[in-house]
C-alpha cells in the first residue's frame, strides 16, 4: 500500500473567514456495507470480494503489492466449490505488476470473474478489469488509460510527472510544428531535454509503457482464448495506453464498449446495488471531504491557538538599554522553549472487505506547524503507522440495506 502525504512545507496560506461549521455526516459503518455486500451476493450469488484505495482529495493511495496478502486471505475463506467471484474495485491506480499478481491469483482460483467498478477505475485497476471475463459499469463509473506515470525530479530540483507518450508528442511537435528536422538540430534540442530529464528516466519510462501494454494483453488473453483473438486482445492493449491526450481522460461505459472490452450489458437493480456499496465505501473513507494537513491543523483549538503571533512588545520610550535587551532576550527565551503542538490524523487509505473478513490501511500520524513572517506555515507530517490491520467482522445489518449518506 502505497500512501503519499500531500503535505509541504514552506505552504504559504492565509485563513478564510470563519463561519458556522459544518456537521460531518455519520459514517456508513462496516455492519451496513456488510449489508451491501450481501444483497449483491445474493443477487449475483456468487461470492464478492470488495478493495478499494482512497481517492481522497490531499491523500494519494495506490495498488502496491501489498495487497496480495489481503486478497489471498480472502480467497481463502470461500468454500473449494466457488469456481465464480465478483470484485468490486475503487481506485485511482498503483502498481500495474500489482494488477497482473492480482487477477492471476483469482485466475488460478476461480473459472469466471467479474469486475464491478461503481464509479472509478483507473490506470493500475484499469489493467485489473482487463483480466475480468466481464466488466460490469455503472453508467456514473469509468475506466482510463494505462499509460503509466513516472516521477522524477528535475536539474533544479523540481518533481514532475511525465509518461513516455509525453516524451513521443513533444518530438511529433519538433518535426510537424517547429519544422526542426536537421540532425544538428535535434541533438540540440535533445540535449537540453536530457540536461532536464535524467536519461535514464526516459529510458524507464518506455519500459513502464511497453510493460503496461504487456500487462494488459496477457490479462485480457487470459480469458480472450480464440486464436483470431490474439491481435484483438494487443490492439485494446495499445489503444488503452497511446491513444489518450491526458492520463485522467475517463473511459465511460460506452466508450470502453467502443474499445472492445467485455462491458456487461445494463442491469439497473445490479447498478442500484453496486452504488450502494460504493456510496458505503464513500462515506467510510471521506472521499469527498478534502484533507488538508494546515487545515486539519487549524480545526484543532490547541493547533489554532499556538499560531497566532505573539503580542507585540511594548518597551517605553527611554527605558535603559541593558532593561531593553533584557526583556528581548526574556521574549526570546520563552518562544524557544514553547513546545511545539502535535495534532494526531487517522485517514482510512484503502480496504479490503467482504462479508466473511475485512482489514484496512490506515495513515496514521501527527502533523505540526510553525509560523513564519509574514504569511508562511511550516508544515511537518509525521507518519506512526501505515499498515494494514483486520477489522473484526460485526453482525450484519439486518435493515434495508443503506445507499449512503455520501459525505
Amino acid at each position: 500500500m502505497v500512501v503519499k502525504a500531500l503535505g509541504f512545507a514552506g505552504i504559504s496560506a492565509k485563513r478564510g473567514p470563519s463561519g458556522p461549521t459544518k456537521t460531518p455526516p455519520k459514517k456508513v459503518n462496516l455492519s451496513e456495507r456488510l449489508a451491501n455486500y450481501a444483497a449483491i451476493e445474493k443477487y449475483r450469488k456468487r461470492p464478492l470480494l470488495v478493495y478499494a484505495t482512497s481517492t481522497r482529495p490531499g491523500v494519494v493511495a495506490m495498488m502496491a503489492s501489498d495487497a496480495v496478502r489481503e486478497f489471498v486471505d480472502q480467497i481463502d475463506r470461500l468454500p473449494n466449490i466457488s469456481r465464480e467471484v465478483d470484485v468490486l474495485i475503487h481506485s485511482s491506480g498503483g502498481d500495474a505488476l500489482t494488477a497482473w499478481k492480482l487477477m492471476s491469483i483469482l485466475r488460478e482460483r476461480f473459472d469466471d470473474i467479474s469486475v464491478l467498478v461503481p464509479f472509478a477505475a483507473f490506470s493500475a485497476a484499469t489493467i485489473f478489469s482487463l483480466g475480468a471475463d466481464q466488466i460490469v459499469m455503472h453508467p456514473h463509473a469509468s475506466l482510463g488509460p494505462i499509460d503509466p506515470q513516472i516521477s522524477t525530479q528535475t536539474s533544479d530540483g523540481k518533481t514532475i510527472n511525465f509518461s513516455y507518450e509525453d516524451l513521443g508528442a513533444f518530438l511529433r511537435f519538433l518535426k510537424l510544428e517547429a519544422n526542426i528536422e536537421t540532425e544538428e538540430q535535434v541533438t540540440e534540442v535533445v540535449a537540453k531535454l536530457f540536461s532536464t530529464i535524467d536519461p535514464i528516466r526516459v529510458g524507464a519510462a518506455k519500459r513502464a509503457s511497453e510493460l503496461s501494454t504487456s500487462v494488459g494483453e496477457r490479462l485480457l488473453l487470459t480469458h480472450m482464448k480464440r486464436w483470431r483473438d490474439r491481435g484483438k486482445a494487443k490492439k485494446i492493449a495499445e489503444n488503452l495506453n497511446k491513444s489518450f491526450f491526458a492520463h485522467g481522460d475517463a473511459v465511460s461505459r460506452t466508450r470502453a464498449r467502443e474499445f472492445g472490452l467485455r462491458i456487461a450489458p445494463s442491469d439497473p437493480q445490479l447498478e442500484a446495488l453496486i452504488w450502494g456499496a460504493y456510496l458505503g465505501i464513500e462515506s467510510y473513507m471521506e472521499i469527498r471531504r478534502p484533507f488538508d494537513y494546515l487545515q486539519h491543523f487549524l480545526s484543532n483549538p490547541a493547533g489554532a491557538q499556538s499560531l497566532i503571533p505573539p503580542a507585540p512588545i511594548n518597551i517605553p520610550p527611554g527605558m535603559p538599554p541593558q532593561l531593553v535587551q533584557q526583556i528581548l532576550q526574556q521574549a526570546a527565551t520563552q518562544a524557544v522553549g514553547h513546545q511545539p503542538v502535535l495534532v494526531d490524523f487517522n485517514l482510512v487509505c484503502a480496504l479490503m472487505e467482504s462479508i466473511r473478513l475485512a482489514s484496512e490501511v490506515r495513515a496514521i500520524g501527527q502533523v505540526a506547524v510553525q509560523r513564519q513572517p509574514p504569511s508562511q506555515f511550516q508544515v511537518s507530517v509525521t507518519f506512526t503507522s501505515s499498515r494494514w490491520d483486520n477489522v473484526p467482522i460485526p453482525p450484519i445489518a439486518t435493515d434495508n440495506p443503506p445507499a449512503g449518506p455520501a459525505t
